[in-house]
Order: C-alpha cells, then structure tokens, then sequence
C-alpha cells in the first residue's frame, strides 16, 4: 500500500520494540495520519499512545514478525483504530506461568499470572494413614528388618506403608533398614500370635522399633499368652521368651509364629489444589503436580505426604491452536483500551487461552 508524502502524513519507520509515538518524534507524531512500516522482525511489545490529533493510523508489518515471549505484542491506547496490515505474524508466544511459595509453612491460596486467575491452593489434611501388618514365621527361626516388614507383611488395617522408602528405604540410617528418626515416632511391635491368630496382643504396650533394645522383646514376653500392660503383664508365660533381639532394629523369632507391627502416621500432609481458569487445558509441571493435566475449568490435586511443607514450584504450560490455526497464548493480542482492524491483514494473529 503507497502513501504519498505529503505535509499531513507522518510515515515512521520501526525495527525494534518500543512506544510508537516516540519513534515518530514531537513534531511528526502530531499529524492527522499516522503510517509505521516495519523493516525488521521485532521481538517484544510495541505501545500507542493516544493522541487526540490523531485520525488515522496504520501498521504495515511489511513482511516482519511482532512476537513477544512475556505478554501482548501490540498495546494501543488511542482512541482511532489501530489498521494492521501485511503478511508479518503478530503474536504473543507466552506459554508458561509459574507460581512460587518458598516459605515452607505457607497455607492458602497463590494466584498465576498471566493464567485468568488460575491458582493453587494448599492446605493442612487431617489424615489417619496406620498400617498394620503381620509376617508369618513359617517353617523354621526367621529374622527380619525394614525391608522385609514394608515387602512382605500381611495389611490387616490400611493400605500400603505411608512413607515407605522414608522408614524402609536404601536410605535408611541404619544397617537394618529402619530409619531411626522417623521409625522412634512410627513404626512400633505390638507383639505376636501363633499362626492363624486373628488379632496381635500387646495393643496396651507397643514398642517403637528404632529403640528395641538387645533382648527387649524377650524380656517383655510378647508372646499369645502374655496381655502386656504399662504396668507389667499377665497370663502364663512361661518357656514363651520367643524373641532375642541381638541388636536395634532386627527381631528374631522361633517357627510357628505371626509377629505383628504398626505404623502409625496422621494429620501432618499437605494438599495442593490447582484450578485451571483457561479456556483450554495445561500441563503442570514441578515439585508437586509434577506432569498432570488439567482440563480447562479443571481441578488437579497432590499430597505433600508426611509433612507440614507448603512450599511449591510449580509452572503451567500451553499448547496447540485453535480452529483456525492461530497459536494459543498465556496474553491477547492487544493488551491496551484502543481497538485494532484486521481486515486487510494477511499474517497470522495469535489467540488468547484465557
């Protein structure tokens, strides 16, 4: 499109972001037509500001792209319509937005930017995770540590060991593969039954298994006949010292016999709720969330298990084009008051995902 030169046209031509007005200068910016033609790609935003002596104005893209990686390419504020025209792509390619709580004992609600107000929500679940279990001696003396509790017990009560790999892991800070800070407040014996017992005894005194002690269990006589109390014990007992307990965190035990434990866990994990306020679906990625996808007007939920950590990093991505092939964006097009007219425009415009 030609535009003669004459006294009441300001033609300005632009190769980087910035406000338009200032690129056509004091004098020039005043005039009634306002045409800028683009002679490089530009990367970021270019701004109109409005300017009430102008009455028409134009951008010819001339073939160059306007994206911008943080936002809207284009922000116009004038009050005459901003005509674009040409083949050059103005779009917005924003795809991410991250939201951050560093502070480890954060409740609440935090807001992603750029997202129409989608946002995580963490808070505190009272939460009752015991697991019973019990391991049958079989044919012969048996020893067994962590592993062989959290790998071949018997459920009786819950579902799989909470924190497993925390109190049974490879990790674990002792040879026998109990971990001794968390097993002193978890995992404890509560005694034993011959084979076929329904239920452990011992209920009244329950041992914590990262503190037994050398013959602790032998003493106390933990056995089907013994209904041990705080207090002492009661029952026949006698020829019943079934355990030697050669060293912290191994129980050794004779045949015949069900050796019962309990890990108890409650009240201290934290939830995060993420709700996608997009007109389309992300994907999450981070420290919680890690990989889900949400659906637009969705919901996505974690447990931060066995902690009081509300701390997150969590990043919200997009992807995909709509129906008529322009890409999705975290911002619109045209993020200012003022208006623009694509009619003889050829390029392709981005479209906003909020």
């Amino acid at each position: 499109m030609a535009i003669p030169l004459i006294s009441n046209v300001g033609f300005t031509e632009v190769s980087s972001a910035g406000t338009l007005n200032d690129k056509a200068g004091t004098a020039k910016s005043k005039l009634p037509i306002q045409f800028f033609r683009l002679t490089d790609n530009i990367s970021g935003n270019l701004t109109l500001n409005n300017d009430s002596s102008h009455k028409k104005i134009i951008l010819d893209t001339n073939g160059n792209n306007i994206l911008n990686s943080s936002g809207s390419p284009l922000t116009t504020n004038s009050s005459t319509t901003l005509e674009i025209i040409g083949s050059g792509n103005v779009q917005s390619t924003l795809l991410t937005s991250t939201a951050t709580q560093s502070s480890t004992s954060h409740l609440g609600t935090t807001v992603f930017d750029t997202s129409d107000s989608s946002q995580i929500v963490v808070s505190n679940v009272d939460t009752d995770l015991t697991v019973e279990k019990y391991i049958d001696a079989g044919g012969g003396n048996f020893a067994y540590n962590g592993s062989t509790i959290d790998s071949q017990g018997t459920t009786t009560v819950g579902g799989s060991t909470p924190n497993a790999s925390t109190i049974f892991g490879s990790g674990s800070s002792t040879a026998y593969g109990i971990n001794t800070t968390d097993g002193t407040t978890a995992a404890r014996f509560i005694g034993d039954t011959a084979q076929g017992g329904s239920s452990p005894i011992g209920n009244g005194y329950q041992l914590y298994i990262a503190t037994i002690g050398p013959n602790t269990v032998s003493q106390l006589r933990m056995d089907e006949y013994a209904n041990i109390g705080i207090g002492g014990y009661s029952g026949s007992v006698h020829g019943h010292n079934r355990y030697s307990g050669t060293t912290n965190h191994q129980l050794n035990g004779a045949s015949n016999r069900r050796l019962w434990w309990r890990y108890v866990r409650s009240g201290n994990d934290r939830r995060f709720v993420f709700t996608n306020n997009l007109a389309i679906s992300c994907v999450l990625s981070g420290d919680v969330l890690n990989g889900d996808t949400v659906a637009a007007g969705g919901t996505g939920n974690a447990n931060k298990s066995n902690t009081t950590d509300g701390s997150f990093n969590v990043t919200m991505t997009i992807s995909g084009t709509n129906g008529s092939s322009q890409p999705y964006a975290l911002a619109v097009v045209n993020s200012g008051t003022g208006s623009i007219n694509t009619d003889a425009y050829t390029g392709t415009l981005s479209a906003s995902a909020l």
